[in-house]
């Protein structure tokens, strides 16, 4: 607007130096101090009508490359068309690693269980063969019990579980010394909730998840017992009972039997003829070591995400005057998040503008927290959010519906920031790897089209100073001026035209007065409004005038809320005319 107002000035001021110079002076006389050089030029002076170049809103505006507004380059770009304008700002956090760590479970016990087998004897006839008696069952128990279990695991129905323990067999006698011999057969039955895994018993072999069995027989001695190293790896909660399992948050027990059946034999070579042997069965469990490496119920982990800042760079400065409401139909912040653990995270976050001239942080409260959609983050992979002030319509985008997240940039602030963000995971049932760090990382664009809603008043100051001197040898009082407005931006404009003095002040003895509104219109369809103006003067002489201040207040005009402003959007006067009412007094004296 600057190069159409200073033409305009001009010539509303310049006419008086163009009629003198087309006036009649007889230069072949000496003109000396002592002559009166006053002209006095009477009647309506009028000047040929003209008009200015196209102003486009490229011109007006004059970014820098590296101002936060930015114009699409193609179509699509920010959801916008090929040259429209918008305030766009990239922001990201360091991601946020969060993990539950593995439980090594404190209480660990086992038992020691005795089985009285049935009197060995040797009637004498047997030679090399084996007696052979059977155990009808032991019974040993295991015990696993923590009160200190992190309350990040609110629930569980499965874990697997790093249990190493050993199962060992022997026998106690008064008056046998020999091997005994453990059947191929002997079979030890864990709870069905179990699954056992062999670590190092090549005698034994699984006949489901929770049994092992010997597949060869195995002698024991007093001083050389069976030690079978065996490893439980997953339990099965969901059928336990109440006092079972994560039976309360923090604390942890579980409780259960091992039993064990089967043949034992000596060797009747072992054992004299008309001798008897009295063998007790002697069985142990003996927990070594009790981890969780994975849950499958509900878990909580502390997940901390650091502010965001969006710093708004290079701004015209008329767009951050304290006058404008920029009511921008609406404003967007993408928010894309990769999370590659297996929880569902809901959202919650406050967005702040700031502003360096003391002006008061603007908040608003985003969440199912604060009453907003939730902003729900899905498990295993990238979530697209867009936070917008109306609802869109986007394929793969979580849309967040926020009625006053305008108000952050009515008043353009300095930053933006994103911040007070909690993440809590869904209540849901999940598989948790214990010990594994998963990510939440995030990045974040704020996307502001500058599309105005119908609340808009954007105020335009513009000061054209530092006029030509000689403006004081002219004196008029009234001059008119009137122009066309062709007029492709989407705004309704009341223009304002104050008079300056030297020091910039504003003069009281130079008034103007403007008839019209510049109507709004578009680049298909640009209007065209007639503009007059009235500049009077009260005083013996302009000499004073050094320039105007034109002022312009804009509003979006009904039916134009939502069209984006476009670099290629313009104002034109066109049809310009000048009228000085009265004549003009020309002062050529030195």
């Amino acid at each position: 607007m600057h190069k159409t107002f200073t033409r305009m000035s001009l010539i509303a001021f310049g006419v008086a130096a163009t009629v003198s110079l087309n006036s009649c002076v007889d230069h072949d006389y000496d003109l000396t101090e002592d002559i009166d050089l006053t002209l006095q030029l009477g009647g309506n002076l009028s000047l040929p009508a003209s008009s200015t170049d196209i102003l486009t809103l490229s011109q007006i505006l004059d970014l820098k490359d590296d101002s936060s507004i930015k114009t699409a380059k193609t179509d699509g770009q920010y959801g916008l068309k090929t040259g429209d304008y918008a305030l766009v700002q990239d922001g990201s956090s360091e991601p946020a690693e969060f993990e539950v760590e593995k439980v090594d479970i404190n209480g660990l016990s086992g038992s020691t269980s005795t089985f009285e087998l049935p009197q060995f004897d040797n009637p004498g006839f047997l030679g090399d063969e084996r007696i052979t008696r059977k155990v009808t069952n032991t019974v040993n128990s295991v015990s696993l019990s923590d009160d200190n279990v992190t309350d990040q695991i609110v629930s569980l129905s499965y874990a697997e579980m790093d249990v190493e323990m050993i199962l060992t067999v022997e026998y106690r006698s008064d008056n046998f010394a020999s091997t005994a011999y453990i059947e191929k057969g002997y079979t030890a039955v864990f709870d069905p909730s179990w699954t056992v895994e062999i670590i190092d018993a090549p005698y034994l072999e699984s006949v489901d998840n929770h049994t092992l069995r010997f597949t060869q027989e195995y002698g024991v001695t007093p001083s050389h017992p069976l030690n079978a190293k065996i490893r439980l790896v997953a339990v099965d909660f969901s059928e336990a009972d109440a006092d079972q399992g994560l039976y309360e948050r923090g604390k942890f027990r579980m409780e259960s039997e091992v039993n064990s059946s089967g043949d034992v034999s000596i060797l009747a070579s072992d054992l004299p003829v008309g001798h008897v042997a009295d063998l007790e069965l002697v069985t142990k469990t003996n927990v070594e070591k009790a981890v969780i490496l994975s849950v499958t119920g509900v878990v909580d982990p502390e997940i901390n995400v650091e502010p965001t800042s969006f710093a708004i760079n290079d701004i015209p400065d008329f767009l951050s005057d304290d006058a404008n409401n920029l009511d921008v139909e609406n404003p967007q912040i993408n928010f894309t998040v990769h999370n590659n653990s297996p929880l569902t995270i809901d959202v919650n976050a406050i967005l702040t503008s700031y502003y360096s001239d003391g002006k008061a942080p603007e908040n608003v409260e985003i969440g199912e927290k604060y009453g907003t959609s939730a902003i729900v983050v899905a498990p295993n992979g990238t979530t697209n959010v867009v936070i917008s002030r109306k609802p869109i319509s986007t394929a793969g985008v979580t849309n967040v519906v926020v009625p006053d997240l305008g108000k952050l940039i009515e008043t353009i602030p300095d930053e933006i920031n994103f911040h007070d963000i909690s993440c809590e995971a869904r209540p849901d049932e999940v598989t948790f790897r214990l010990g594994d760090v998963f990510t939440f990382d995030a990045t974040y664009e704020a996307v502001i089209p500058l599309a105005f809603g119908e609340n808009m008043a954007l105020h335009y100051t513009h000061e054209d100073l530092g006029w030509d001197e000689d403006l004081e040898k002219y004196n008029f009082n009234e001059v008119l001026l009137s122009f066309d407005a062709v007029n492709t931006l989407p705004l309704a404009m009341t223009p304002k035209v104050i008079g300056l003095g030297h020091s910039g002040q504003e003069l009281t003895d130079i008034t103007a007065t403007v008839e019209g509104t510049v109507q709004p219109g578009t680049m298909a369809s640009p209007s065209t409004t007639s503009i007059k103006v009235t500049l009077k003067s009260t005083a013996a002489n302009i000499k004073e005038l050094d320039g105007v201040r034109l002022v312009f207040d804009a509003v979006t005009a009904d039916g134009y809320t939502g069209v984006n402003l476009n670099e290629g959007m313009s104002l034109k006067f066109d049809n310009i005319k000048v009228k000085i009412v009265g004549g003009v007094i020309v002062d050529l004296n030195d």
